[in-house]
C-alpha cells in the first residue's frame, strides 16, 4: 500500500476533487527563509560535531557498535496518539513541503534526504526495520512518531504560519535506502518562532484551540456536512461517468463521509482538492467548521454544475455521432 501511495495520495485514502472555481488569495505566511551566512555556518559546524560524537558513541565498541546505542534507542518511549491541549506550546520538527497536510487526512511521504532519514529514524526509534545508528536519542521527539508539516510556497519563498501535526502510522524500507512513510493529520498549530534552521527546521508551535469551536457541534454544521458529503458523491460519480470507467464503491462513497464528525469531515474533504495548495491552505486556516464547510459546498457545487454540463455535452455529441474534442475534466483552478 505504501509503495502505491509514494507517487501521491492513494485513491482509497481519498479521491482528488477537481476544482471548477478559482482559488482564494494566497494564505498568510511565516516570513521564514533558509538560513544563510554566519548563522548557517555555525549551525552546520554544530551539526557536524553532533554527528561525529554520535558515530563515536555507536562505534566505540568495534564493528558491532557499543551497548549504549541500542539501549539508548530503547529509552525513547513511543507516545500514544492524543490531542495536544489547545494553547499549549512545544518545539517540533517541521517538514516544509509544497503540499498541504490537513487533520483527519492521510499524508504519504517519501523520505530520501540523509538529514530527513535521521529525523524520521529518530521519530520511529524502536520500530521494526529502523536503523538504530541513525537515531538521535537526545531529541525530545525521539520515538514520538509525531512531527509538523507546513506548506512551503516556492513561488513566494515563504512558509505558511499554520500547519498540521502529523503522526506516523506505517512505514516501509526500500532497498535503495528510501523510507515510505504514511501519516495521519491530528491537529492544527501556529508557528510562533523558528528555533533552528539546520539540519532540519525546528519551530516553537502553539496548538490551535479547535476544541473551542462552538460551530462544530451544531445542527447547522451537521446539515452542511450532509450537503458536502452528498456533493462529494455527485462529483465523483459524474467524474467516473465522464471517464466511462468503473471504480469500487469505497471510492464513490468512502466511509469517511458517514463516520467523520462535521469538523473532521471539513478537514478531510479539504485534503482532496489536489493541485490547489492555496485553496487547501485557506481551508486549513479557516477558523470555524461552518466556514470550511460553506467554502467546500460552494466549491463543489460549482464543480458539480460544470461536470453536469460536460456530461450533457458529451451525451449530445454521442447522439449526433460527433466528438467534443475536449477534456471532460475542468482545468486546474476552474474554467475561464
Amino acid at each position: 500500500m505504501l509503495a502505491a501511495a509514494a507517487s501521491g495520495r492513494a485513491l482509497a485514502s481519498g479521491t482528488p476533487v477537481p476544482c471548477a472555481t478559482p482559488g482564494p488569495a494566497a494564505p498568510h505566511r511565516q516570513p521564514w527563509r533558509p538560513g544563510t551566512g554566519r548563522t548557517q555556518r555555525r549551525q552546520a559546524r554544530h551539526w557536524q560535531q553532533q554527528q561525529q560524537q554520535r558515530q563515536e558513541r555507536w562505534h566505540s565498541g568495534g564493528g558491532g557498535g557499543s551497548a549504549g546505542g541500542p539501549a539508548a534507542a530503547r529509552r525513547c518511549l513511543t507516545v500514544c496518539a492524543a490531542m495536544k491541549k489547545g494553547g499549549s506550546r512545544e518545539k517540533l520538527p517541521i517538514f516544509p513541503l509544497g503540499m498541504v497536510a490537513l487533520p483527519a487526512a492521510d499524508v504519504p511521504l517519501q523520505i530520501f534526504e540523509a538529514r530527513y532519514r535521521v529525523l524520521f529514524s529518530t521519530l520511529m526509534a524502536g520500530a521494526k526495520g529502523i536503523d538504530e545508528g541513525l537515531v538521535n536519542s537526545e531529541k525530545p521527539w525521539c520515538g514520538t512518531r509525531q512531527f509538523g508539516m507546513a506548506f512551503y510556497d516556492q513561488r513566494n519563498q515563504g512558509l505558511a504560519s499554520i500547519g498540521t501535526l502529523l503522526e506516523i502510522t506505517e512505514h516501509a524500507n526500500l532497498d535503495d535506502g528510501r523510507l515510505l512513510v504514511n501519516n495521519i493529520g491530528r491537529q492544527r498549530f501556529r508557528i510562533v518562532d523558528v528555533v533552528e534552521e539546520k539540519p532540519v527546521l525546528i519551530c516553537e508551535v502553539e496548538y490551535i484551540k479547535d476544541e473551542e469551536d462552538d460551530t462544530a457541534d451544531t445542527e447547522e454544521a451537521r446539515s452542511l456536512a450532509a450537503e458536502v458529503a452528498q456533493l462529494f458523491r455527485s462529483v465523483v460519480q459524474l467524474s467516473v461517468k465522464l471517464r466511462e470507467t468503473s471504480v469500487p464503491s469505497d471510492i464513490t462513497n468512502p466511509k469517511q463521509l458517514d463516520e467523520l464528525s462535521p469538523r473532521e469531515l471539513s478537514f478531510w474533504v479539504g485534503s482532496l482538492f489536489a493541485g490547489s495548495p492555496y485553496q487547501q491552505q485557506a481551508l486549513l486556516e479557516e477558523e470555524t467548521t461552518i466556514g470550511r464547510l460553506k467554502a467546500e459546498k460552494e466549491l463543489m457545487s460549482g464543480t458539480a454544475k460544470y461536470l453536469s454540463a460536460q456530461a450533457a455535452l458529451q451525451s449530445a455529441f454521442k447522439t449526433t455521432g460527433g466528438s467534443s474534442g475536449s477534456d471532460p475534466m475542468p482545468p486546474p483552478g476552474g474554467p475561464d
